[in-house]
């Protein structure tokens, strides 16, 4: 009898102390991994950056693989470009990818640059059309992306004001349908994007459709992270993110190139 009394009472004990342990750890775990998981906002699709239906792109992966570094998961929350400054404010997410001082005033909670854009002006070269610098587009019907009046400084806000027409696009692939239709006479846009969506529409030899006029500088963004903690964390994996082959393969990946970070940081200083 004594040596059955142990396993008479392991077979009596309730199913549901076991329940309730399994739940207790399960709990248990969860802080730690909602803080292993951030939440970022990022603006609608933009190839060869951000392709919103495979959540990937270059801009998509660059920030997962920098992020794995600090041992962060991460879930991509898309929404307008227009409205991804007022994301942070939202309870359940952590940060918001490709901001700019220029439309994030709170600088405290922004990162160094980890991306830079090109934008240039484009119009078709049947058209000859004059463009020399940024003030030469007032005398143009212009379509840009969302916030590029903020973005790309006062001299452009002011020649876009005086622009007969000007578009601010959400969906940036409308633009090259936009010049191609005769709908406006410029659109204003990064270079790698623009390419990617005329080269979708079957155009061959884009140099012998296309004139790019190089009237602007370089676009640099920054990360807003909510935690103003993580800044600081990603900064230093995004340093040595940007060293290792892992980079390099990514830019060949979506054939883009990107910038010394030392000359971004000189110009950026000059902003």
């Amino acid at each position: 009898m004594l040596n059955n009394t142990p396993q008479a009472y392991r077979a009596s004990k309730p199913p549901w102390l076991s329940f309730l342990f399994v739940l207790g750890c399960y709990l248990l775990s969860l802080p730690s991994q909602a803080q292993d998981k951030l939440m970022i906002a990022v603006g609608l699709a933009k190839p060869p950056y951000v392709f919103q239906a495979d959540n990937a792109g270059f801009e998509i992966d660059l920030v997962r693989n920098v992020l794995a570094k600090m041992e962060k998961s991460v879930e991509f929350v898309y929404t307008s470009y227009g409205h991804a400054p007022k994301m942070l404010a939202v309870d359940e997410i952590d940060a918001v990818m490709t901001m700019s001082p220029k439309v994030f005033r709170d600088k405290s909670q922004l990162s160094d640059i980890y991306i830079t854009y090109q934008n240039v002006a484009i119009s078709l070269k049947e058209k000859q059309l004059n463009i020399l610098t940024i003030n030469d587009l007032a005398n143009y019907s212009v379509a840009s992306f969302q916030q590029a009046d903020k973005i790309l400084g006062p001299v452009f806000e002011n020649a876009v004001n005086l622009s007969p027409i000007f578009l601010q696009v959400a969906d940036q692939q409308r633009q090259p349908n936009l010049l191609l239709k005769g709908r406006v006479d410029v659109v204003v846009m990064d270079k790698n994007i623009f390419n990617y969506f005329a080269r979708k529409l079957k155009i061959e030899s884009l140099s012998s459709h296309f004139n790019y006029h190089n009237v602007f500088a370089k676009s640099h963004y920054r990360m807003a992270f909510k935690d103003k903690s993580l800044i600081a964390l990603f900064n230093r994996a995004f340093l040595d993110y940007s060293s290792s082959k892992s980079y390099q393969r990514l830019l060949k990946q979506y054939q883009l190139e990107q910038y010394p970070l030392s000359s971004i940081i000189f110009e950026e200083s000059k902003i």
